[in-house]
């Protein structure tokens, strides 16, 4: 199953909730993380194994990303 989830930033936290179904919000201090997270959340909660998903990002903590990535 493919599933979008929508990824803000508080407090210096990466928290992400998929769209497609509600019951999976989850949080971590990194992207990385969170999408470890996301997987065993899902995997926990609705017993799927082999999902993908796209994270949905605000452009601010898109841009960040991509400055990272060019330092």
């Amino acid at each position: 199953m493919n599933y979008r989830v929508k990824v803000i930033q508080d407090d210096g936290w990466y928290v992400g909730r998929v769209l497609e179904r509600p019951g999976i919000t989850t949080q971590a201090r990194t992207l990385d993380a969170l999408v470890t997270m996301l997987y065993d959340a899902i995997q926990q909660a609705w017993g799927e194994k082999n999902v993908a998903f796209e994270l949905v990002l605000p452009s601010r903590i898109k841009a960040a990303k991509q400055r990272r990535r060019a330092a």
